[in-house]
């Protein structure tokens, strides 16, 4: 399971589900948009609808019912507003900036109809009806239209105006609305009229329409997932190729390969990163040469002053025995096997010096063992060329920084052969404590000792081990007692 979830961890997966998911919801967001849309334009519309109703009929309502006792001015009054429409002065009651607006809703032109609570017409604008005036309405014969249920609900005086008009397939209304004075009052009497809302016409079977964008949604949500994942996945493929080459350009590096160089031509901001990291290897690679020079050139000449206070000097005291013992050995035959004798020890001092020497350019680090290890196996070749006792303490053993190891590989075999060449000690204590933060190696003898304060400042071994350790940011502390002996102390800050 863990390694299923790892798998999915890739940026590639992880890009292809993100294009999958920002797809689908895209697709859900606009779905849901546009039943929003509609549903909003079917409120706004609806709202417009029953503001024409409600002031349209206001405008009839504010007029007719005080001109039933005067039916000549009252016929002249539907003939205006059937030719001209409605103005401010038709409106006894308030009124709004859109009143004008949605009372001219009214259809200018069209027929209106003035009916008594019994249903007898009072006055129309249809000039062939005037023989008609005060008989019962004959509501098809004189409009066209079955108006019977609009009437029937004017006249039990139900106040829902969409029961008391009847829509017609271009968008307007046949309205039968029963007129009052006042909403205490019963009404006295009905018009009759045809308006069309000023909103756009939203179709009345809207739940077909919201169930068609659900199944597109559903549709467009089965279509855009794969295909969005695909596209995803293919996109992130040919990145994430791109990224696994700097992956591995980089772990190359961080062993000292700097033979693997990703190539990426591209000009966006990954193929800039690529070019950047291989001008950098390029630069660290030519750092780590000209740094390795510099350190064959420095051991080369830390070589050089060793084999010239020691092993040139002591081939030199070994010649002048050798000579006078040439000199003597017919005078003076003791005399000549005593120079023979101290030639001979000269000798087996100057092959100690050396086998010392060869040592020393065997580092730990360059044959793959930990620095505890690589310790106590040159500490234990190192006492059996000195015949000097060493007792060495390991506290704590894990893996170090190379840079680490080696310097305090090094700084042992400074510290040890200043032991054997200036030291005359018998026994010696090497300790190596590996703290979480910290690496400390400590090197004491019992030797004749010195006055550190007395040694000169560009003394080889104790500046060599200095600048060692500055090089790592580590220090080198020196305690040391004429007759008693000398400790020398390495502390780095541990680097895993």
């Amino acid at each position: 399971m863990k390694h299923i979830f790892n798998f999915f961890r890739r940026i590639q997966w992880k890009l292809t589900l993100s294009y999958a998911f920002v797809t689908a919801g895209t697709v859900i967001v606009l779905a849901a948009l546009l039943v929003g849309i509609a549903l909003y334009a079917e409120n706004l519309n609806n709202s417009r609808t029953y503001d024409s109703f409600y002031w349209s009929k206001t405008g009839f309502q504010d007029n007719i019912p005080y001109m039933l006792d005067d039916r000549v001015a009252l016929q002249t009054w539907l003939e205006r507003i059937q030719s001209e429409g409605f103005t401010s002065a038709d409106f006894q009651s308030y009124t709004v900036r859109e009143t004008l607006d949605y009372a001219n809703t009214f259809m200018t032109g069209s027929s209106i109809y003035v009916l008594d609570p019994e249903l007898n017409l009072i006055a129309s604008t249809v000039t062939s009806s005037p023989s008609a005036v005060g008989k019962p309405f004959n509501a098809r014969a004189m409009s066209g239209y079955n108006l019977q249920g609009i009437l029937d609900a004017a006249l039990v005086g139900d106040k829902n105006y969409y029961s008391q008009s009847l829509m017609q397939p271009d968008g307007s209304y046949i309205v039968a609305f029963p007129l009052r004075k006042s909403d205490d009052d019963s009404f006295v009497a009905i018009v009759i009229y045809h308006l069309k809302p000023v909103a756009f016409a939203t179709p009345s079977n809207l739940s077909i329409y919201t169930i068609f964008f659900a199944v597109t949604a559903i549709i467009m949500l089965l279509v855009a997932l794969p295909v969005g994942a695909i596209f995803g996945w293919l996109v992130s493929r040919g990145l994430r190729k791109r990224l696994v080459n700097l992956s591995t350009a980089t772990q190359a590096w961080s062993k000292g390969d700097f033979s693997v160089t990703p190539r990426d031509p591209s000009g966006d901001e990954i193929g800039e990163l690529s070019r950047a990291l291989n001008r950098m290897a390029e630069q660290l690679q030519t750092l780590l040469q000209t740094r390795n020079e510099f350190a064959r050139i420095e051991e080369r000449n830390r070589l050089a002053r060793d084999l010239h206070d020691t092993v040139k000097q002591q081939t030199y005291a070994a010649r002048m025995q050798l000579s006078a013992a040439k000199n003597l050995v017919i005078s003076n035959p003791e005399a000549a096997a005593t120079h023979i004798e101290s030639a001979l020890q000269l000798n087996r001092e100057t092959q100690q010096e050396l086998k010392l020497i060869i040592e020393e350019l065997r580092p730990a680090a360059l044959e793959g063992k930990g620095l505890a290890q690589a310790i106590t196996e040159y500490v234990a070749r190192w006492q059996e060329h000195t015949d000097i006792k060493v007792e060495t303490i390991i506290n704590g053993e894990r893996s170090l920084a190379l840079d680490v190891e080696q310097t305090l590989y090094r700084v042992l075999q400074e510290a040890l052969s200043n032991i054997a060449r200036h030291s005359e000690a018998t026994s010696t204590q090497i300790t190596l404590n590996t703290f979480v933060d910290q690496v400390t190696l400590s090197v004491t003898d019992n030797g004749r000792g010195f006055d550190p304060t007395t040694v000169s400042s560009s003394s080889y071994g104790l500046a060599g081990m200095k600048d060692r350790l500055n090089e790592i940011g580590g220090t080198l502390n020196v305690e040391s007692f004429p007759m008693v002996g000398t400790t020398i102390t390495a502390e780095v800050k541990s680097k895993a």
